[in-house]
Parts: structure tokens; C-alpha cells; sequence
């Protein structure tokens, strides 16, 4: 990896004398994050922006939040912790408003353009009313729309495009890997069985319900959660009562592995496994960290099984 940081005087540095190095990419994350540590007597300077290349790939493009230079005996390290330019529509809060039938690439246009951010968003609409609360920041104004109305998570680019995650079209086989480690990992207690829920406050009791049947299919514990909806749109009512039940799912067998190196798939990337502790087939990529240091040069790996939780809604 290329490591190039630029700094408040103006001046560009291609880092040399590393002595560790931290990527992390997570799919529930706004931001990537970059950190790193090398050795260095005479960069003395401001870190503003970092760019990381995998070759000639731009991987990574942020902005320093915090630098350390540190001295004893052996010399001056110095170290900083960058997050992607993403952060820039996290930390950016956007204004309280309340929109009439949005689009996705209007909601860009107005908080994301002027950040220096573009949309390669599909059209995303709807006819229905959709209000910023105060406090949300531009990122979460854009992300929570997007959810909303597809069920699915945006991310940032390194070149600020705005992009829908979607899963790949192909499954790749994980063997053609040098597999360190791997770890299965099943949890059932956190499954939701049913989600009894309200439309509006006045209503005498919570006489509907959405249902998992794969709660049986697994022979999962039953666990009850009752949602009162009166405060949310009309339109967001059925959605957000559905992704909670779905959210419930999502952890519920997780696949972790450590890679020899460098993994280039992106987030997303279907992937199967069999060894000896099992046969995973089409888990999902869902994070990524890189770690090189005096140990070596490892990927750690978390991908997700998709859950189809085969809901029904019904009433009493």
C-alpha cells in the first residue's frame, strides 16, 4: 500500500518506515477508518487529509481526526487516525425540514453537493411526506430515506459517490484463500418470534402482529416485542416494524475469518466456505479490517448469513 498524507504547510508526504497500519470497513458504518503509525524525524507537520492506494487503486480518502507524534530514544513515531470523507456528511448536521414526495437524488442535491459529494443513486421516490428531525446529521438525512423506502444501506465512496449496496451477483469460494483462522458463531437470543404492534395511540390493544416462521424452522425461543407506530408517517409504519424483525436476524450466524494479506473484494461480495467446521454457502461480506505490523500482514473477515425470516402479518 501507497500512503500519501498532506499536511496544513502544504506539503505532501509518501509515508515510509511504517510500523503499523489499521483499515476497517464496516458496512453499518458511515466512515471508513485508516489509522497508522511510522517512524520520522523531520515530519513535523499538520496531517490534514489522507489517501491510501492499493497499487494504483484509491482504497481510502479522509481526514485526519487525531495525531500523535511521540519521542524517546529509538527516535519519533508518529501517528495519526484518519475517517473517510464520509465523515464530512456525518459531522455535518442537516436542517429540520419536512419534505413533500423526496427523491434520494433530491435529498444529494441538498445535503451532499454542496459538500463536494455525488449522487450514483437509482431514482428513489416517494409520495408520501418525509420530515429531517432536528439533529440529523446529512449523512443520516440521505441513509434513513434510503432505508426507509428500499430496505437497503447507502455508502460513500473514496471518489464521494453515493452508492446503494446491493449483494453481488456471483458467490466466490473463500478456498482460494490463505485461511489463518475461522469462526463460526450462532446467535439465538436475540431472534424476535413476533413484533405486536399499534397504528395510532388510541387503538385499545396491540391486535396486530407480524410473525417470523422461521422461528420454528429453527426452533427458536419465543420473544414478543410491542411497538406502539402513532408517532411515524403513515407510509413508514408497516416498514419499520418489518426491518425490526428482520434486524433481529441479522446476527444470527456470523462467519469470521483471518486472511493472509490483503483481501481487494468489496463489501457485499457473496462468498461460500467449507472446512472442517462446516459448510457456510452465500454469506455476506459485512466487514473488513487489514492490519500490517512486526506480526505480518493479515484481513480480518466478518460476513453474515442473509435470513429470509418468511414473515406473515395477521390480526387478532
Amino acid at each position: 500500500m501507497k500512503i500519501v498524507v498532506n499536511t496544513v504547510d502544504d506539503r505532501e508526504y509518501v509515508l515510509e518506515n511504517l510500523t503499523e497500519i489499521n483499515f476497517t470497513q464496516t458496512a453499518d458504518a458511515a466512515c471508513d477508518c485508516f489509522w497508522a503509525a511510522f517512524k520520522s524525524d523531520d515530519m513535523k507537520g499538520e496531517i490534514i487529509t489522507v489517501s491510501v492506494f492499493d497499487n494504483d487503486k484509491l482504497i481510502f480518502k479522509g481526514y485526519c481526526d487525531t495525531q500523535r507524534i511521540r519521542e524517546d530514544k529509538n527516535g519519533a513515531e508518529v501517528f495519526f487516525y484518519a475517517r473517510s470523507t464520509a465523515s464530512l456528511l456525518v459531522d455535518n448536521e442537516a436542517m429540520p425540514f419536512t419534505y413533500n414526495k423526496p427523491t434520494a437524488n433530491q435529498l444529494c442535491f441538498t445535503f451532499a453537493e454542496p459538500l463536494g459529494f455525488h449522487s450514483d443513486l437509482p431514482e428513489i421516490v416517494t409520495e408520501q411526506k418525509y420530515e429531517i428531525a432536528k439533529g440529523t446529521s446529512c449523512y443520516g438525512a440521505i441513509s434513513r430515506f434510503v432505508a426507509l423506502t428500499t430496505g437497503k444501506q447507502i455508502y460513500v465512496t473514496p471518489q464521494n459517490s453515493i452508492r446503494l449496496f446491493e449483494k453481488s451477483k456471483n458467490i466466490k469460494s473463500l478456498g482460494g484463500y490463505k485461511i489463518l483462522s475461522a469462526k463460526a458463531v450462532i446467535n439465538r437470543s436475540e431472534p424476535l418470534s413476533q413484533i405486536c404492534f399499534k397504528r395510532v395511540a388510541s387503538s385499545a390493544g396491540y391486535r396486530l402482529h407480524t410473525a417470523a416462521q422461521r422461528q420454528k424452522d429453527f426452533k427458536l425461543s419465543e420473544r414478543k416485542q410491542y411497538v406502539n407506530l402513532s408517532s411515524l408517517e403513515q407510509w413508514q409504519r408497516e416498514y419499520a416494524v418489518l426491518q425490526k424483525l428482520k434486524n433481529s436476524y441479522k446476527d444470527y450466524k456470523v462467519l469470521e475469518l483471518t486472511v493472509s494479506g490483503y483481501v481487494k473484494d468489496e463489501l457485499y461480495q457473496r462468498f461460500s466456505y467449507s472446512s472442517k467446521i462446516g459448510d457456510f454457502d452465500d454469506y455476506i461480506l459485512v466487514e473488513k479490517k487489514y492490519t500490517a505490523d512486526k506480526n505480518g500482514r493479515v484481513t480480518r473477515l466478518i460476513l453474515k448469513k442473509e435470513i429470509d425470516v418468511k414473515e406473515i402479518t395477521y390480526v387478532d
